[in-house]
């Protein structure tokens, strides 16, 4: 279905018509069209689009003058044009220091492109050939290089939706992690369990609760990534899905070992609980920071809204986890 936004600028003053003009072709997505009645012939405008963005308009009258002048300009290539410059990105990003040699320009590659974009473009390079573990560099780039600017972003979901729901679950496995972080510097200024049987306690409450939020992995697995799946979104979420047997598999094993605890020497039950627990502070955060930024925005964009009250009833015959807040 062809997508036409409409623009009369004939009772709109001289001075307003560039910046609602640009502002407007900036949000065409791929095959939209932006149809424009104007008072006078548009050459200049049409210069200026060839000279600023080569390639990426497709320009045609409807009608030419005398006294209205009206045409459309249809975006042709801005998801080629940003998927070939990704992948140069990507092939060209090895080590730290290639990072900070590219930050700028991906900074400039990503700052136009919203959550649903940058997934269908994921999804297009992987199935080119890219694997999916080059394609979760590109993702861990994407955050760091735009984390600023996504953290200002509130999604506008009600109490009950169940991307609030997961959304709210984060902020308390967040703090789950924190609580693990702060035990495990205890226990490294330690020599013995006795020293810290306080410290054990937190991080057998943390690893007990970070093991109850498989319920909401399972809803996630269960629920939103089929959802999005159906709408034509296979890459992202099966790069979650990967991520989740990871990180529940580090969550099981912390959670023995601290019910262990006591049965092993102290010093090495630390430097187990440090190597697990290094691991889940740094990737767990990372992934729900991808989930709350990419992912369910992505969600909220392509899934029906007819379709979340079913979804919803999925998710509660699945049940929640002991932390859930209200939902």
């Amino acid at each position: 279905m062809e997508i036409i936004k409409n623009l009369d600028l004939r009772k709109m003053p001289p001075f307003e018509r560039h910046e609602k003009i640009f502002g407007m072709l900036e949000e065409l997505r791929d095959q939209e069209i932006l149809r424009i009645t104007n008072d006078h012939e548009p050459k200049p405008l049409f210069y200026m689009l060839k000279g600023e963005y080569p390639g990426e308009f497709d320009w045609e009258y409807e009608k030419e003058g005398p006294n209205d002048w009206i045409f459309k300009i249809k975006r042709i290539s801005k998801t080629d044009n940003q998927r070939e410059k990704i992948k140069e990105l990507i092939k060209n990003l090895h080590t730290k220091e290639d990072l900070k040699k590219y930050k700028e320009e991906a900074k400039d590659l990503f700052k136009n492109i919203s959550p649903t974009d940058l997934g269908m473009i994921e999804q297009e390079i992987i199935q080119e050939g890219i694997t999916k573990k080059e394609m979760r560099k590109l993702c861990d780039i994407h955050l760091e290089v735009m984390r600023e600017s996504l953290s200002n972003k509130e999604l506008n979901v009600k109490a009950g939706h169940p991307i609030h729901t997961l959304m709210e679950e984060h902020k308390e496995i967040l703090d789950f992690i924190d609580k693990l972080k702060m035990a495990v510097k205890k226990l490294e200024s330690s020599k013995s369990f006795k020293e810290v049987k306080m410290e054990i306690e937190v991080l057998r409450f943390a690893a007990k609760h970070l093991v109850e939020a498989d319920k909401h992995h399972q809803r996630e697995e269960e629920v939103l990534f089929p959802a999005m799946e159906k709408q034509g979104v296979i890459e992202p979420p099966e790069i979650m899905r990967e991520e989740h047997i990871n990180i529940k598999a580090k969550k099981e094993e912390l959670y023995q070992l601290v019910n262990a605890a006591g049965k092993i020497p102290y010093d090495k039950f630390v430097k187990r609980v440090k190597e697990i627990s290094e691991y889940l502070i740094v990737e767990l955060p990372n992934h729900i920071y991808k989930e709350d930024n990419i992912l369910y925005p992505m969600a909220l964009e392509v899934i029906p809204e007819k379709n979340w009250k079913k979804l919803k009833e999925m998710c509660d015959n699945i049940g929640y986890c002991c932390f859930t807040p209200s939902h």
